[in-house]
Order: C-alpha cells, then structure tokens, then sequence
C-alpha cells in the first residue's frame, strides 16, 4: 500500500449539509497556527446570504491510517453552536474577504485521523517574487469528484494572471489562469516545485530541488463579467480568484489576539 503524500492529507472534500441533506461540494485545507489547529476553506462554503445558501454542518472525509489509504471516514463540523457560527472571518472586511477559518480539536484530530496541515512556514516568504505567468498547482475535489476509494484529490494546472502581489482591483486577491469547476472553492494554490524563484536581491533558486512548494492563496470563484446576463452567451474568461494566503494567519491573530 503505497505511504499518503503529505499533500493528500493537508486537504479534505467538504459535504454542505442542510438538516440531513447534500446541498454543495467543497474543498478545504487544514492549517496550523500557534498550536491551535484550523479547517481553511471559502466564506460562501459556509454561508452565502445572497444566494440563499444556509448549510448547518459541513462533512469532510479524512484518512485514519497512515499506512493504509483505503481507510478513512467522515467527520463532522456542525457550524453553530447554540445558534452562533463556529466559524471566524476577516474582521477588517468581513464579507468582502471570502476566507473563514474553523478552530478545530486538534487533540482529538491529531489522535484519529492521519492531518498534516499547512502553516506559516509554508506560504512564500516576502523576499519570493512570483513572476507573472508562473506556474502554480490547485488542489481539491471538482464537482465533487475525486478517488473515492482512496480518498486522494486531484490537481489542476494554472498560471498566475494578474501582477504578485498587488490586490487586484484593490482587494486581497489575485488572479489565475486555470480550468476550475464547482467543488474546487477553498483549494489550496500552490507554487509548482519545479519553478524558479527570484528573490529581491536579484538571484534565483529552485522550488525543486527538495520538492519544496509555497503556498500562495485559497482559490475562490469564477471571474465574470459586470453583466453575466447580457455575456451568458459568450466564451468564460477563464479566470478565477485567490485570496492571499497571508491573510489566513490575519483571521486566526484578529481573534487569538496574537
């Protein structure tokens, strides 16, 4: 039986449930900061008042052991407690950043299920320039689909469209290149390990040569145009959406009061 990749566990599909019922496919990761451990995934995952969208419990699907990759169950989040969400946002935008992080029991996490999360560590240190038309990695469950049996996810190839790191159209997001579907909201973008990196001071290295990625930000959605009704005809940009994933250890201070 072959060993789970770190990357096949840092992540996990989500269920949207609503009283019992399937309503939505989703991706999440799992992050670890100042030994508390969190479920990283997209604010629409877990509410979207415009669309009418109210899950009450989200369900990922997680490995419990680490030599064996057929075995693995569902875990539960439910998303209130006594009425109020479970979840933490962006204080400072509150539903402009679509971003949430949900505390996890990281001892009873870390103790059943096979979870080896991203952290600070991981996401690409400032002195790391990200060249237009870099290369990146998307990681999650497209519609909903993925190696069932196995529970590993799949990866999509894209490309960083807009200019790193200034906030496109001045908020916290960039922009890829990427053919995406429904399912892949709140997967992890990653930097390939075989790019070359530029640094500030001028000189360059390879991701590669330890297998070493960065993670760069959470996909989030489609790009549409101003008027998705007059264009419902034409060709999709193709483009979706990525918050920074600096923004990520910003949620967790803002209420740790780190």
């Amino acid at each position: 039986m072959p060993e789970i990749s770190r990357l096949a566990v840092s992540v996990a599909p989500i269920l949207g449930i609503k009283e019992g019922e399937l309503i939505s496919y989703a991706t999440g990761f799992f992050y670890d900061y100042a030994e508390g451990l969190y479920f990283i995934t997209n604010r629409h995952v877990v509410i979207d008042e415009e669309d009418g969208y109210f899950p009450d419990e989200l369900r990922l699907r997680l490995h419990t052991n680490p030599e064996n990759i057929r075995q693995n169950e569902q875990y539960p989040i439910p998303l209130y407690d006594n009425g109020n969400p479970v979840w933490l946002e962006h204080m400072n935008r509150s539903t402009e950043i679509d971003l949430v992080a949900i505390p996890m029991d990281a001892d009873l996490i870390n103790s059943r299920y096979v979870v080896r999360p991203f952290n600070d560590s991981d996401i690409v240190p400032p002195d790391v320039k990200i060249p237009i038309g870099q290369d990146a990695l998307i990681i999650g469950y497209p519609k909903g689909f993925y190696d069932f049996r196995n529970n590993l996810p799949l990866t999509r190839n894209a490309l960083v469209s807009s200019i790193y790191p200034v906030d496109f159209g001045g908020k916290p997001f960039f922009l890829i290149d990427a053919c995406l579907h429904e399912g892949m909201s709140g997967s992890p973008v990653l930097t390939k390990p075989t790019n070359v990196s530029h640094r500030i001071d001028g000189s360059t290295s390879f991701f590669g040569g330890s297998g070493r990625m960065y993670l760069i930000g959470v996909n989030s959605a489609i790009v549409e145009t101003d008027n998705p009704e007059e264009n419902k005809d034409e060709e999709p940009l193709g483009l979706n959406t990525v918050w920074y994933a600096k923004l990520i250890p910003e949620i967790i201070t803002q209420y740790s009061g780190d």
